[in-house]
């Protein structure tokens, strides 16, 4: 989940800002967690590996800290060419699903 508190001191408490940042994740990742998904049973660990990372970043900043820990765990197995834990990759699908909703309601707000 988004850390609010963290987001906001990352982007000084800008609203234009975090919609922008949002925006552009969205724009990015609006389809992150099914990349993901396909990404793993297509075991396709080089592409996992730069998705993860990419994912790892953005959700650091929205001070989201399991996920961005599973993700980490990933992008080390697939690193190293390896085959991740299916629990990790469920987390980190399930919890994409749980921030998109999150932004959604959050620009929602914004209208």
């Amino acid at each position: 989940m988004i850390d609010f508190d963290i987001l906001r001191s990352y982007m000084d408490n800008d609203d234009d800002i975090i919609e922008a940042v949002f925006m552009a994740f969205l724009e990015e990742h609006d389809d992150g967690a099914e990349k993901i998904q396909q990404l793993y049973n297509n075991k396709d660990w080089s592409e996992l590996f730069i998705t993860a990372h990419s994912l790892k970043g953005i959700l650091a900043s929205f001070g989201e800290a399991q996920a961005v820990e599973k993700l980490e765990t990933i992008e080390g197995i697939t690193r190293q060419n390896g085959e991740p834990n299916a629990d990790d990759i469920d987390y980190v699908v399930k919890e994409i699903a749980t921030i998109k909703q999150q932004i959604s309601d959050y620009l929602g707000s914004m209208a």
